[in-house]
């Protein structure tokens, strides 16, 4: 009978440091794994050099150039995307006309020159922005398009920094793509020897750094794409490619390495995707590779993903 009686005393005692904070001890709490609860989220970093999703701003520098061009058409038919694209144009009224696309915002920019926007105007551009396309570029050697300060030293160093420093500076930014060239690092070997006479790879080499810096410091994801000579359209560079409209060749197969080791043609349409790719395939991060053109049939997406996952 006293042992039936103690009995509630006893559960009682035994709840009691659960809820009492006066007692000298305090059973832990253990929660178990069908209880709700604070669960764990991915740290800020992945979460911060994540794809590019659905309906996201995506902002292109360079986007009338060939590949500028093939990245904008790719990025606005992705099925099903919605992406929100804004082109970064010395020339509005030229940009409309050559995407012919209304559903592309064009922002007014000179990256170059006396009337070359302001570092508060590039960030207003990428502003809300998750992906940054960066695909400028001249000449290597001095030509026309020099004129008004559009050199090496300026679009490919000068210009690039300044846009990385932007992107570093916009919370939402999660992808940063920057377009160079096979031999940056090779500038002592021919051909690239005489390609960097007026010292196109060192600007490029100089932007690559830039952006991996900013990437660096704001915790976004970088990817460097250096392909091999650009063959095949749209024509916008004066080059032999374009004087013979060299097409590179029915498929858009390609050989993608790590670092800067190939030596080859790149058809643009092939570098585009890869651009896209950047942006869009989880296993590409912080990445910077070569890529030159082959025969086989273009890679699919997981063709993709291994190739990024092996560098």
């Amino acid at each position: 009978m006293m042992r039936n009686s103690l009995l509630p005393i006893l559960l009682i005692a035994l709840q009691l440091p659960l809820c009492c904070t006066g007692f000298a001890f305090q059973l832990p709490k253990i929660q178990m794994p069908w209880e709700g609860g604070t669960t764990s989220t991915p740290s800020s970093t992945t979460n911060k050099k994540s794809p590019i999703k659905s309906n996201d701003k995506v902002v292109i520098f360079g986007a009338t150039g060939g590949v500028g061009q093939l990245v904008t058409k790719k990025l606005s038919a992705r099925d099903g995307k919605n992406y929100q694209l804004t082109i970064a144009a010395r020339d509005a009224s030229r940009a409309k006309e050559t995407l012919d696309n209304d559903n592309i915002d064009v922002v007014e920019l000179n990256l170059v020159g006396d009337n070359k926007a302001t570092d508060a105007e590039l960030q207003t551009a990428i502003e809300g922005a998750t992906g940054v396309v960066v695909s400028v570029g001249t000449t290597a050697f001095p030509t026309k398009r020099w004129d008004g300060g559009n050199n090496p030293k300026a679009i490919d160093m000068e210009a690039v920094t300044r846009i990385a420093n932007a992107a570093s500076n916009v919370e939402s930014v999660r992808r940063m793509v920057l377009l160079t060239s096979v031999g940056v690092s090779r500038t002592k070997q021919m051909p690239f020897l005489i390609l960097n006479l007026f010292g196109v790879l060192d600007a490029k080499r100089a932007g690559e750094d830039a952006v991996k810096s900013a990437a660096g410091e704001a915790g976004f994801s970088y990817s460097i794409v250096r392909p091999g000579r650009l063959v095949g359209g749209p024509y916008t560079n004066l080059d032999l490619a374009n004087l013979f409209k060299i097409e590179g060749g029915a498929e858009n197969g390609v050989d993608v390495a790590g670092g800067d080791v190939l030596l080859g043609d790149c058809k643009r349409d092939a570098c585009a995707e890869a651009v896209v790719q950047c942006l869009e395939n989880e296993s590409c991060v912080d990445l910077e590779f070569s890529l030159v053109s082959n025969e086989d049939t273009a890679l699919t997406n997981d063709g993709w993903s291994s190739a990024f996952t092996s560098m």
